[in-house]
């Protein structure tokens, strides 16, 4: 598998709302009603990527036509990582971390100091991804998720934590972009 990372564009949204869709139903399934996870999910999401999102940072994974991945922040103050999915077949394959790398770098690019984003507090393995990539896990508190209460837990990447994410991806081949 050759992965490529690139920005993405509104042409890719079609792939981009079908693999968000995909992947709420596999990583969001013990944690919120299965019917907020059926048919009304797939236009919801091509709904969310019809309007292309200008203000934020959307990166893309793939092997060749296949959409691996995808990372997306909202530039803020401090930009929140407001998604990052890989498709469940290529997970454990380092596709979740080079876009996290490659978002960090960017945003220094940008002169972004830190990122953030929450996590459902039971996703037990998106947790030790974050914390495994430097995160720092914050108090957890509750939202709502697709019509459920779920707990969230915030991370963070500042100060040194922060630099030494965008530099990895600095050490990786820059061909990607």
């Amino acid at each position: 598998m050759t992965v490529r990372l690139r920005h993405a564009g509104a042409e890719d949204a079609p792939a981009l709302a079908a693999l968000h869709a995909r992947s709420w139903r596999v990583s969001y399934a013990p944690y919120v009603p299965a019917e907020a996870l059926g048919a009304p999910l797939d236009d919801n999401m091509r709904a969310r990527w019809d309007s292309w999102p200008a203000d934020r940072l959307i990166l893309l994974a793939e092997d060749g036509d296949a959409v691996l991945g995808f990372a997306a922040v909202v530039r803020q103050d401090v930009p929140l990582l407001d998604n990052l999915h890989v498709d469940p077949d290529a997970r454990s394959g380092g596709v979740g971390a080079r876009l996290l790398k490659m978002i960090a770098a960017c945003l220094v690019e940008e002169g972004a100091t830190a990122l953030r984003l929450v996590v459902i507090a039971d996703n037990a393995r998106a947790r030790r991804f974050y914390v495994r990539m430097g995160g720092q896990e914050g108090t957890p508190h509750d939202e709502t998720l697709l019509g459920a209460t779920v707990r969230m837990v915030p991370f963070r990447w500042s100060g040194a934590a922060f630099d030494a994410l965008a530099a990895d991806f600095g050490r990786q081949s820059r061909k990607d972009a």
